[in-house]
């Protein structure tokens, strides 16, 4: 099992895992799960096999993770800030997702690539997502998503012509249906980034 880690961010307890060396890759989890999530579905360790550095993290009030009364997009701009990460790739998943896309198109230039799965919420942000417009971007949705429709990475396509799209399992968390595929996208698309 992965250490338990922990930052101070102002008065909270942040916790998050980590496994692997390289450039950073956080990880940010949907409403229903925690950072551990990814390490119980091969995620973390697929993403250090790839020669990456895999940071999941504790939304505040979520897992391990004190509570923070600021926006979830705000709080990964202060996470970000105080682990000193720059040009990070950043996998999210729903309620992550759309936190986020909050926080790319507002700092871009914190941001490498984002690999997103059923993120909620893209079209509150449709008047920035040019900003991320370049960002190489790798999308996974569930066949049978009912939690996050279409139009969410419809959205994101059509703002990023070169973003990679897959279909992976049935359900909104599809990384539950298919991790093997999932896992695979991600290498795939880790190693193409580190060329």
């Amino acid at each position: 099992m992965l250490e338990d880690r922990f930052i101070n961010i102002g008065d909270a307890n942040i916790h998050y895992i980590e496994a692997g060396e390289g450039k950073p890759v956080l990880l940010f989890h949907g409403a229903r799960f925690n950072c551990r999530t990814f390490d119980e579905t091969g995620t973390i360790e697929a993403i250090a096999s790839a020669n990456f550095h895999a940071i999941s993290v504790d939304f505040p009030g979520f897992g391990k993770s004190s509570n923070m009364n600021i926006s979830l997009s705000e709080f990964i701009n202060t996470f970000v800030d105080a682990m000193k990460l720059e040009n990070t790739v950043i996998l999210a998943a729903s309620m992550g997702g759309e936190a986020v896309v909050g926080f790319a198109v507002n700092h871009p230039e914190k941001v490498q690539a984002l690999i997103l799965t059923g993120a909620v919420g893209v079209s509150e942000y449709e008047n920035k997502l040019s900003n991320i417009g370049d960002k190489p971007m790798l999308l996974m949705w569930g066949k049978n998503d009912l939690v996050s429709p279409v139009n969410n990475y419809q959205l994101l396509i059509k703002y990023n012509k070169n973003a990679e799209f897959y279909n992976v399992g049935r359900q909104h968390a599809c990384y539950l249906d298919d991790n093997n595929s999932f896992n695979s996208h991600i290498s795939d698309f880790l190693l193409k980034l580190g060329k």
